[in-house]
Order: structure tokens, then sequence, then C-alpha cells
């Protein structure tokens, strides 16, 4: 555990970092059993993940300054 705040806040963004990657693996997930089944909840899912990969790159971003 980082002893400054520097790399407590590293931490804090490299725990934001896997979240979302997880984040990324549900929709994945959900986009398999979704299937041809639900072209609008597919579209759904889709957009979730494009913004959670924008997310990931501003945190990345903000992480590789620290």
């Amino acid at each position: 555990m980082a002893g400054n705040t520097r790399g407590r806040l590293k931490e804090r963004f490299e725990g934001i970092h896997k979240n979302l990657d997880w984040v990324k693996v549900h929709c994945q997930e959900s986009l398999e059993l979704i299937g041809d089944m639900n072209p609008n909840l597919s579209e759904g899912v889709k957009a979730l993940a494009e913004g959670t990969d924008l997310l990931d790159t501003c945190a990345q971003n903000i992480y590789s300054r620290l």
C-alpha cells in the first residue's frame, strides 16, 4: 500500500482500470447471450462498451500523468 498521495492515486486509477476491464468483459458476455435475438439491446450494450473504452482511456491518461 502506497504511503503518499501520488501512490494512493495511482492505486485508485489502477483499480478504475481493472473495474472497467470487467465491465467490458460483462458487455462481451452479454452480447454473446443476446446473439441475434434483440438487435436494439445489442446496440445498447455495444454503446455501453464503447463508453467504457472512452472512460478507460481517460483513466489511463490521468494515470500516466501522475
